[in-house]
């Protein structure tokens, strides 16, 4: 199970817990970069196709999770 209580877990793909969440924390870390230097719609073009690749990796859509009202989330 992705992000289990377990320090020691892993997914299916053999990628533990907190490797997962240091990939999560590496991409937040680029998009806030690609921000700062981005248009505003390829910005958002690129975060709605990480949220797609993140979908199909993960099964979770995203995109819900944040809602497209929370300014705040993405």
């Amino acid at each position: 199970m992705l992000l289990s209580a377990s320090e020691r877990g892993s997914d299916a793909d053999g990628a533990t817990d907190d490797e997962v969440v240091a990939a999560a924390e590496a991409l937040g870390e680029e998009l806030a970069a690609a921000k700062e230097s981005s248009a505003e719609f390829a910005f958002t073009t690129m975060v709605m196709q990480c949220n797609e690749a993140i979908g199909d990796e993960t099964g979770i859509d995203y995109g819900d999770v944040c809602g497209a009202d929370d300014d705040g989330c993405c």
